[in-house]
């Protein structure tokens, strides 16, 4: 049945694949807002986030409760703490107590981590740059209660979820027409342009620009590489934007403060970071006051000695993750936020464990060791990608404006990069016409191989 929609879809003239996407926006609206959103919505909105000793208590209390509904219901939860005596898990103290679960391991035992049938749960679908699919089961209170959470992260922002026209860059494949150059389609029920950014090109941002400009979207969200990639191109170009968002919000990759400066420079507008993931983590989000804080009401958040994440999140009881090893890098610090919130400041977060790449000397180079580089391009430089698949050399793929490229540029680059990644690291630079995305969508600044 749904591979004979796809193709209905897929022969359809555009107006009738914006009906069909309406419609199925419909049916999710439906599933995500119902009575129990509504009830979290109000909750989380009213909240007063100021005592941390109630917030912690809070977040020892949904532990448990999280902790206690797996091991009864999740066939994996009882097999793995077999030898555990139950009865000693009194407190977040215990939490040490339980081992880490690791990506391989959850994909491998999926299907007995499963505490929800899938006809009765809300689906999604992990990948991005691990490469390893995972299909998580949420209950529709759950997913509810995530969604309620997001909103009301947006409302104290200003932002009224309902009512603004949202313009998304993410990794649905909806257009499969290139000859019509329209390269979006339109969610009526949810008042939301979905932008494809598979078509992203430099030879096809013009159209998305010119849509923008017309639609004029009150808030953008989506891939941090998708939306830099239009910023980027609109600002190379001096093109005028004939529309100002009330906010913009970057999922799915890591957002370093480049990407920040030139989306709020050319948008003129705030560019607020938040963090989950398809599995379902916790959340961190941004306040009104510009700092990254982990909301200990969603879940728990430990790191290793590398700063990698082990989560537990309150919102899978479908899909129960206790002491999850999800591979990215948080870093936290120290202070107390002015916005009124109690809840632990974040300093940034680096994505995953695969963002980075290595020196001559098998030092880990990070994106954030990149940003420099990046930064310092000539403007001759459209996109850029690092390649590795072994200890002493480096393919850097390069997209250039020809017009303004110049072998001086090549010589710029290479200094900074034997600057960071040593002498004796053979870097090779290459010029292409474009640089592929992933099949998610996304464009990778970094694809190391090494294992």
């Amino acid at each position: 049945m749904k591979n004979s929609f796809n193709n209905i879809y897929q022969k359809s003239p555009i107006w009738i694949q914006n009906i069909f996407i309406s419609v199925y926006g419909y049916l999710m609206f439906k599933k995500r807002y119902g009575k129990r959103y509504h009830y979290w919505f109000n909750y989380y909105s009213k909240k007063d986030y100021s005592d941390i000793s109630m917030e912690l208590k809070n977040q020892e209390t949904e532990f448990l409760r999280l902790f206690n509904f797996a091991v009864s219901n999740s066939e994996f939860y009882k097999k793995l703490y077999s030898k555990i005596s139950i009865s000693e898990i009194q407190s977040l103290s215990d939490l040490s107590k339980l081992p880490i679960i690791d990506k391989e391991l959850l994909r491998a035992s999926i299907a007995s981590v499963y505490t929800v049938d899938e006809k009765d749960a809300i689906t999604s679908f992990t990948g991005g740059t691990t490469g390893k699919s995972l299909q998580v089961r949420f209950t529709k209170e759950d997913f509810q209660k995530r969604m309620a959470y997001l909103d009301a992260f947006k409302s104290r922002l200003g932002i009224d979820p309902f009512k603004v026209k949202k313009a998304t860059f993410s990794g649905r494949s909806l257009v499969y027409n290139n000859r019509t150059k329209v390269f979006w389609r339109h969610n009526h029920a949810y008042k939301q342009r979905l932008y494809s950014t598979f078509h992203l090109s430099q030879k096809n941002i013009p159209y998305y620009i010119v849509n923008l400009n017309a639609f004029k979207p009150e808030v953008l969200n989506g891939f941090v590489s998708a939306l830099c990639e239009i910023a980027e191109y609109i600002k190379r170009n001096k093109i005028k934007l004939t529309f100002v968002p009330k906010g913009i919000f970057t999922t799915s990759e890591t957002l370093l403060p480049i990407h920040r400066e030139l989306l709020e420079e050319v948008f003129r507008t705030t560019v607020y970071d938040q963090y989950a993931s398809a599995e379902g983590a916790p959340f961190v989000t941004e306040c009104i006051e510009g700092n990254l804080h982990y909301n200990i009401d969603t879940g728990i958040i430990e790191t290793d000695n590398n700063q990698q994440m082990m989560v537990t999140s309150f919102t899978t009881y479908g899909t129960p993750l206790i002491r999850y090893n999800i591979g990215d890098v948080i870093e936290f610090k120290n202070g107390v936020c002015n916005c009124g919130s109690s809840h632990p400041l974040v300093s940034k977060i680096e994505g995953r464990k695969v963002d980075f790449l290595y020196s001559a000397t098998k030092d880990k180079i990070s994106l954030s060791h990149l940003a420099d580089v990046i930064k310092g391009n000539p403007n001759s430089i459209i996109k850029m990608q690092f390649v590795q698949a072994q200890y002493d050399s480096i393919d850097v793929l390069l997209v250039v404006d020809e017009a303004l490229f110049v072998k001086e540029h090549e010589t710029i680059i290479l200094k900074e990069l034997k600057y960071r990644f040593g002498e004796s690291m053979t870097i090779n630079l290459k010029k292409v016409i474009d640089i592929p995305k992933e099949k998610s969508g996304k464009y990778s600044v970094i694809k190391n191989s090494i294992k």
